[in-house]
């Protein structure tokens, strides 16, 4: 049995991004789709004074209209703003160091492009605490632009995967078209809850990107956080039938 699980490369996603990760026998970065202005792709929140805080980085607007693998840095973006800000609110926590050299890192080696940013982030935090799933590039695989749950199943055709584990969100458009009822693939969705974790004083605010639960917990726990909210997957008829109660 091959589990295949794919996402767009996100800034410093959520618990949940590496839930599924950990989940799945092999992850695909979707960075061959569009960038989309104002998404995950480019910000995401931390606390900050008992209160969410957007972070962002700026991408070149000539780079906006091709797809995320190809998007780079607006020359206006500061990254030593941006750690700054992190340090601002996150300097406190017994484990920013290794927050704050893994982001380095990533933003060294980027090029400048935003997904390799975004990736060596999520590579980083994944290799340091543990999660060993194979990661692939969309990009490597050459996989023709089709209708987008089309193509979802035409990866895992690819990749001979007989499941594909997808986040809950897709079940809008996949309960409008599901490609994968007629084929030999077998579709469920992560079932994840979130876990809490100590943020300090105040009190727990779910949902905060990667980096926050990292600062806090540290490598050697932040796994068996991210694994303490998974639960059994659930299939397309499970919403239905919460849908119809």
């Amino acid at each position: 049995m091959k589990t295949v699980a794919i996402m767009q490369p996100t800034f410093m996603p959520w618990l949940g991004y590496f839930a599924l990760m950990d989940s799945v026998d092999e992850f695909v970065y979707l960075d061959d789709v569009q960038y989309t202005k104002r998404s995950w792709q480019s910000r995401n929140r931390i606390k900050a004074n008992a209160k969410e805080l957007m972070l962002s980085v700026g991408v070149d607007k000539k780079t906006t209209t091709t797809s995320i693998k190809d998007v780079r840095f607006a020359d206006s973006y500061n990254h030593k703003k941006l750690m700054k800000t992190l340090r601002a609110n996150l300097g406190k926590a017994p484990h920013f160091d290794l927050c704050e050299f893994i982001i380095d890192r990533a933003y060294a080696d980027s090029e400048n492009f935003l997904s390799r940013f975004n990736t060596g982030i999520i590579d980083r935090i994944a290799d340091a605490c543990g999660i060993t799933t194979k990661r692939t590039f969309a990009s490597s695989l050459n996989i023709e632009a089709q209708e987008k749950a089309t193509r979802l199943l035409s990866f895992c055709q690819h990749l001979r995967a007989d499941h594909y584990l997808s986040p809950v969100g897709s079940y809008d458009y996949l309960s409008q078209y599901n490609p994968f009822s007629d084929s030999a693939v077998n579709l469920q969705f992560l079932n994840y809850h979130h876990p809490e974790y100590r943020q300090g004083k105040a009190d727990f605010l779910p949902f905060m990107a990667c980096v926050d639960a990292l600062a806090w917990t540290g490598a050697d726990q932040f796994l068996n956080l991210v694994q303490s909210g998974i639960h059994k997957p659930l299939d397309i008829s499970d919403f239905q039938l919460n849908q119809a109660a």
